[in-house]
C-alpha cells in the first residue's frame, strides 16, 4: 500500500491547503497564491505563511513569482485526502441514500478523522468504486488515479444524445439544481436546441424538457473521450 502512515500528524487545515493547491495545478503548472486563497476563502498572509511552513516540510516546490507545485510527498497526501472524501460521498450516497448535493460537508468533516483500516473496510464493502456520485475519480491506494477527460454539454450538437458522467461539486446550490431537474451522472440527455449568442440549450432529461446556460452546460461532462492512469512521480 503507498498511502503508508505519516510520520508527523498533519492539520486538518494543512491538507485541505494540499487538496486546494491539487486541484489549481490540474488547470496549469503552478498553484497562485492569489488562487490558492480565494479556492480556500482565507486571506493573502494566511496563505502566504502556510507555504512558507509546508515547503519546509517538503510538501511544496515554491518557485518566485510563478506559484507552488506539490512535491511528490505533498501529491500522495492530497491523494490520500481525496480518496477518503470521494469514498465517504460514495459511502452516503449508495448506503445511507444521502442525495449527491448534501454529501460534500458530512465528507468534509469525516475525511480528517477516519482511519485508513476503516477505509480499506468501506472501500471493499463498496465493490472498490473508481468514481464517486459526482463522477469525479477516487484513487486507489496504490496512489494512481484515472483521470477521465469528457466531451461538454456545452459542446453537444442539437439532435445528439448523451450520458451524463460527471457534474461539479464544488456549488452545491448548482448541484441542488442540476439534481431537481435530473441532470446526475447516469443520466441520459437529448440536446433539442442550441440558442445562438452564448443563449440556452434546451434538453430532454428523462422524459422532460428542461433548459440550462451555457455557463452550467460547461461543467457538465458527458460521454468519455479517453481515460489517462496517472502515477506516483
Amino acid at each position: 500500500m503507498l498511502f503508508k502512515k505519516q510520520t508527523n500528524v498533519l492539520t486538518e487545515s494543512t491538507e485541505n491547503f494540499l487538496v486546494a493547491i491539487y486541484r489549481l495545478t490540474h488547470e496549469r503548472s503552478y498553484a497562485r497564491t492569489k488562487d490558492i486563497a480565494e479556492s480556500l476563502g482565507v486571506s493573502l498572509p494566511t496563505v502566504s505563511e502556510k507555504i512558507v511552513r509546508m515547503a519546509e516540510h517538503g510538501y511544496l516546490d515554491h518557485q518566485w513569482r510563478h506559484g507552488v507545485m506539490l512535491t511528490p510527498e505533498g501529491r500522495l497526501i492530497a491523494l490520500r485526502v481525496l480518496r477518503t472524501h470521494r469514498l465517504i460521498e460514495t459511502f452516503l450516497v449508495n448506503v445511507l441514500k444521502y442525495p449527491i448535493d448534501e454529501v460534500n460537508d458530512e465528507a468534509c468533516r469525516l475525511e480528517h478523522v477516519v482511519s485508513e483500516r476503516f477505509m480499506h473496510a468501506i472501500d471493499s464493502m463498496l465493490g472498490y468504486p473508481t468514481v464517486d456520485p459526482h463522477g469525479h475519480p477516487i484513487p486507489t491506494e496504490e496512489g494512481t488515479i484515472e483521470v477521465f477527460e469528457y466531451h461538454l454539454l456545452a459542446d453537444v450538437l442539437a439532435g445528439k444524445k448523451v450520458i451524463v458522467k460527471q457534474v461539479s461539486d464544488r456549488d452545491r446550490d448548482q448541484l441542488h439544481y442540476l439534481k431537481d431537474m435530473g441532470i446526475v451522472p447516469g443520466a441520459e440527455i437529448t440536446v433539442l436546441e442550441v440558442a445562438p449568442f452564448d443563449g440556452p440549450i434546451s434538453i430532454n432529461v428523462e422524459g422532460k424538457t428542461v433548459a440550462v446556460s451555457q455557463s452550467i452546460a460547461r461543467k457538465i461532462g458527458v460521454n468519455v473521450v479517453r481515460i489517462r492512469e496517472l502515477f506516483k512521480e
